[in-house]
């Protein structure tokens, strides 16, 4: 019997009985946000002389379809992989202005402003900005003054609400959440890179990345200085200071990325530097190879109680490798 769309019956699903690659566009960071679109003109703009009659009045209309959000291009990353996305959003206005009942003199004008959202995207991704409903325009006539040369102005806004989407194109395994596996065609030319290390971006963690040095009993090694360098646009180093439960919160940087990360710290106990380069993929202690490009927990543990040696887990799977400093 076909499956359709809908409701499993009584919650539960049939069992998959393939797993299919397919090429989506992937959302990586997305937002909600009301802004107010504003503007003034001269009146002598729409036809108008000024000054105007006394009791003049104006209202206005939204010309229907107009608005727009449109990306201007991306702030510096601070940290990687947040950066500012810079938007330039425009709505046309009808502005009539009347005495009594009578419309004097008319025209559009286009309101516009620059917006900064603070977002994760990472390299790979653009932008989509799409209005999703907009506001009853307002405006307000600003009296001039002819001594002066301060000529007579309206000023309008109209309230917008918009939604901002980080997306990259990727190739997704379903049903599982994962990128699906990138496999070199043969033959290849030497010294050609085929497929690159980086097909995608790194994904936004759901909770803060923490990093978590641990003795052998699974106490916290505290007050260890950690360094995070990311080599993207440049190299940026950040360091945290290890907790009693000996965990360094990097809630900041999203996620620690995998070929692009390293991880430093002296071991307290034998005052050496123990260094962990985070791999796009990693082999774990029962042999399953593992996707790592993004990575929100990684664990330092001593092997036995004094050892120098460290175990490594990621997201909760130990690595068949250790490490010896």
């Amino acid at each position: 019997m076909a499956i359709k769309p809908g409701k499993c019956p009584q919650g539960r699903c049939p069992e998959p009985t393939e797993k299919d690659c397919i090429e989506v566009f992937k959302v990586y960071d997305m937002c909600v946000q009301e802004d107010e679109v504003s503007g003034c003109i001269n009146v002598t703009q729409i036809g108008c002389l000024d000054p105007l009659p006394p009791g003049a009045t104006v209202r206005c209309t939204v010309v229907p379809d107009s608005a727009q959000c449109l990306v201007l291009g991306f702030g510096p990353f601070n940290p990687p992989f947040f950066r500012n996305v810079i938007l330039l959003q425009t709505v046309d206005v009808k502005v009539e202005v009347l005495v009594d009942t009578t419309v004097i003199c008319s025209g559009t004008i286009t309101l516009d402003n620059i917006k900064q959202v603070f977002m994760w995207a990472p390299p790979g991704t653009f932008v989509q900005c799409q209005v999703l409903s907009v506001g009853n325009c307002s405006c307000h006539i600003i009296p001039g003054n002819p001594l002066q040369q301060i000529p007579t102005r309206i000023c309008c806004s109209v309230p917008v609400c918009k939604e901002v989407q980080i997306k990259a194109l990727v190739k997704l395994l379903v049903p599982s959440y994962g990128f699906c596996e990138k496999v070199p065609c043969v033959p290849g030319r030497d010294g050609f890179e085929c497929p690159p290390d980086r097909n995608f971006p790194p994904q936004l963690c759901q909770d803060p990345p923490v990093i978590r040095l641990l003795n052998a009993d699974g106490t916290g090694i505290a007050g260890v200085t950690v360094r995070l360098t990311r080599r993207v646009d440049g190299t940026v180093t950040i360091t945290r200071v290890t907790g009693a439960n000996g965990e360094a919160d990097f809630g900041d940087i999203g996620g620690f990325a995998g070929s692009l990360d390293d991880i430093e710290f002296t071991d307290p106990l034998t005052l050496k530097t123990v260094t962990f380069h985070v791999p796009l993929e990693f082999t774990d202690e029962n042999g399953v190879l593992r996707d790592s490009q993004t990575a929100c927990d990684i664990q330092f543990r001593r092997t036995a109680s004094g050892s120098r040696i460290f175990e490594v887990t990621i997201d909760g799977f130990k690595l068949q490798d250790t490490i010896d400093p």
